[in-house]
């Protein structure tokens, strides 16, 4: 007796966790009409989980909300093949698709490893394995169990060893056209000059059509959230900062679907207080640095300036600058510690809900200025309302608003930018 897997079609998620795809509608639409919509709903929210997983993706795949999306991407086809063979009994090669081959060129553009992805394969492996063992539970009936948690093993293993036959020679060969390129050649000159070797500064300034010797420079980092736009949004986002902040020249250096280096310079110094507008893209800047050391210092202060940027509950600023996140880069050395530091100043101040939110803004906004009058105002709130969350929130942290103002005022800074607290209990 042939064991049937359709209990597939009957998978899916809540309407309120329905995520929109990453893949194209040519991955998509041939596996939806095959598993329907539901289960390929369920696929995709699935993916969406394991790339926010910090066990599921190899370390230097993870760089935070800006990879997301690319992390998705991979996952993404993959469960959904997996699904697509689980249905059919077997998995049906290729088993790489334009979806997954868009994924490793992101991968070898950010020089991850062949291993690394390999790792990821096989990690993303027994995390769909969990979810779909976890579902068939639910969804058949027990006498069926054992049949089908043997189909969803077989079918996972079978569709894991094809896709690494095919992933290897697909690597390296995309490694090989990409190495062949004037951008290996750029990116090579460049990676010598950001890990301090200046001995062929002149060949590198040569190869990437840029100098810098001699010149101020300033560094940007511009990221999106997704991976379907055109490159040329971020090139251009790139130049529109850089010419606002005086550049003469320009630098530009792809890192994947997603990401965007570039460097400016000029003779003259620059000046980030000339930042333009916010834009629709997240831009990092570094502090303006002279020579090779400030062209390699800023560029790390760009990026650490997303890093941190990234580690904020709520979106900020689209176009955020080192000097917006210096104090807070101190402040979170030791991430554990800052977040342990905020619970212990705030206390239940730090419950995740609507109203203490609404505590904690009206408490910072005063302490900012001392003045119920002014707070009333920034906020757009009676000034009674004001004086009443005040109150609460004297009451919460069980002092005086004037005493240790220094320290709330810092815990609540940090509260914003860890991601989870000790418990309360």
């Amino acid at each position: 007796m042939v064991v049937s897997a359709a209990w597939v079609r009957r998978l899916r998620v809540p309407d309120d966790e329905v995520l929109s795809p990453v893949c194209t509608e040519a991955t998509i639409g041939p596996i939806r009409d095959v598993v329907g919509a539901d289960a390929v709903d369920w696929a995709v929210r699935v993916a969406a989980d394991a790339a926010r997983n910090p066990v599921t993706g190899s370390e230097g795949l993870l760089a935070g909300r800006s990879l997301t999306s690319v992390q998705r991407l991979g996952f993404e086809f993959g469960f959904l093949s997996i699904l697509d063979s689980l249905y059919r009994g077997e998995p049906v090669p290729p088993f790489l698709n334009a979806d997954g081959n868009k994924y490793i060129a992101d991968l070898i553009q950010r020089r991850i490893p062949l291993t690394q992805l390999l790792a990821q394969i096989r990690q993303g492996h027994a995390y769909m394995a969990e979810r779909l063992m976890d579902a068939c539970l639910k969804l058949v009936p027990a006498h069926e169990h054992a049949e089908q948690l043997q189909r969803i093993s077989r079918i996972l293993f079978e569709y894991v060893d094809g896709l690494i036959v095919e992933v290897g020679p697909a690597f390296e060969a995309a490694e090989q056209d990409w190495g062949a390129s004037v951008y290996a050649a750029r990116a090579k000159a460049l990676e010598r000059v950001l890990h301090g070797d200046d001995s062929e500064l002149s060949d590198a300034s040569h190869r990437l059509a840029y100098d810098i010797a001699h010149r101020h420079h300033v560094g940007i980092a511009v990221y999106r959230e997704t991976s379907d736009e055109s490159d040329a949004i971020l090139v251009e986002a790139a130049h529109h900062v850089l010419s606002a902040l005086g550049a003469k020249q320009t630098l530009i250096v792809p890192r994947g679907l997603v990401t965007l280096w570039a460097w400016g310079n000029s003779t003259a110094q620059l000046d980030v207080r000339r930042l333009p507008q916010p834009s629709a893209l997240k831009i990092a800047v570094g502090r303006p640095g002279y020579g090779s050391a400030g062209f390699r210092r800023t560029h790390q202060q760009a990026l650490e300036v997303h890093r941190i940027s990234q580690l904020r509950h709520e979106p900020g600023d689209s176009i955020c600058s080192y000097d917006d996140v210096s104090l807070l880069r101190l402040l979170m050395e030791d991430p554990e510690k800052a977040a342990e530091f905020a619970v212990f100043e705030l206390g239940d101040l730090i419950r995740d809900d609507a109203k203490t939110a609404d505590l904690r803004l009206t408490l910072g906004t005063y302490l900012e200025n001392h003045s119920p009058n002014v707070t009333a105002t920034k906020l757009h709130i009676a000034r009674n309302t004001v004086t009443y969350r005040l109150r609460r929130a004297s009451e919460i942290l069980g002092r005086s608003l004037e005493e240790r103002q220094l320290e709330t005022r810092t815990a609540l800074l940090l509260h914003d930018y860890t991601r989870e607290h000790p418990s309360l209990d």
